[in-house]
């Protein structure tokens, strides 16, 4: 109970610091109803922490090695999330399929998947085109692929590649 309030708290104050608009659609209702494979834009550095806090459910991420693994201050803080109730994080490395294949174990145990399709952080703020991996885990499970948005994490100077904002906000459209 504690730690459930708690969550709602650090989601509450997190979200408006980091000045992110949620907007739910139908889409999040689906998400509620059942396992999906939920893939977002990747915008950011931000991404991935924005999604965790702005989901309805949580979600098993699928985030690359080097970041999951190798850089401290990025798994210390997926660590701090999945112990607050947000999610898990499992390490996915397109050299290796274990990471594919446990994502995949993860749908079968009913959870939701989260996984940037692009692969890497657009250049621009563009879209690119989705790596082979989603297509294959949405084939393999039968589960539906949601899509949601992310706007405004790319004009961050912080935690985007091209970015000239201090402190945009930011919009998920769930």
């Amino acid at each position: 109970m504690c730690k459930m309030i708690l969550r709602q708290l650090l989601r509450s104050v997190a979200l408006r610091v980091m000045r992110v608009r949620v907007t739910y659609t139908a889409v999040a209702c689906r998400l509620r109803q059942g396992q999906s494979i939920v893939c977002s834009n990747h915008v950011s550095l931000l991404d991935g922490l924005i999604v965790a806090l702005s989901s309805p459910v949580p979600l098993t991420f699928g985030v690359d090695t080097d970041y999951s693994k190798r850089s401290i201050v990025a798994s210390a803080g997926m660590s701090v999330l999945a112990w607050m109730g947000y999610g898990s994080v499992v390490p996915v490395d397109d050299r290796s399929p274990f990471g594919m294949r446990s994502l995949a174990k993860a749908l079968e145990r009913g959870e939701s998947v989260m996984l940037f399709p692009e692969g890497s952080i657009s250049e621009d703020g563009a879209p690119r085109e989705d790596r082979p991996g989603v297509a294959w885990l949405a084939r393999r499970s039968g589960v539906p692929i949601i899509r949601i948005r992310i706007q405004g994490a790319e004009r961050s100077s912080f935690f985007a590649k091209s970015g000239t904002e201090l402190w945009p906000s930011i919009e998920v459209h769930f």
